[in-house]
């Protein structure tokens, strides 16, 4: 099984419907971070980069492995994580690698609009990153809705 289509399959697949929820992390962990340099680019009114970009998506990683130890730890012992049962191996990896892609998607989203097209396209950035992460909301609502 690759995708969870049952309750039971929630946390064991590589694709449940927490797969948008991790996406959303990895998404919204870049958009936050790239204020960084984006704020100084908007008051110098010329690209700054206090710190690189790649550098997100390492802090993007860390924080995408440090949620599911977390969630695999500690909400568990306290009766938080879904069902009461820890993510498989499988599951766990894989919600790394779509976090990471979130990530990923917004430093592309970034390059084309702030580096090639220009920093006058910032507010855009920033909605396209908000429109997506709307988008993966519903998606893991959906999913949701389909799985109980």
């Amino acid at each position: 099984m690759v995708i969870a289509t049952s309750k039971e399959e929630v946390s064991r697949a590589p694709w449940d419907y927490f797969s948008w929820g991790h996406i959303d992390m990895g998404l919204g962990s870049f958009l936050i971070l790239s204020l960084i340099n984006i704020i100084p680019t908007i008051l110098n009114q010329t690209k700054t980069d206090i710190i690189n970009w790649w550098m997100m998506i390492v802090v993007v990683i860390i924080i995408m492995v440090a949620w599911e130890i977390f969630e695999n730890t500690v909400l568990y012992k306290y009766g938080a994580k879904f069902e009461n049962r820890r993510d498989s191996l499988v599951n766990a990896i894989w919600d790394i690698i779509f976090g990471i892609i979130g990530g990923m998607y917004m430093w592309i989203v970034k390059g084309i609009l702030v580096n090639i097209i220009g920093i006058h396209t910032i507010p855009i950035y920033f909605i396209v990153g908000i429109v997506t992460f709307i988008v993966c909301l519903i998606g893991f609502f959906v999913g949701r809705a389909i799985n109980k």
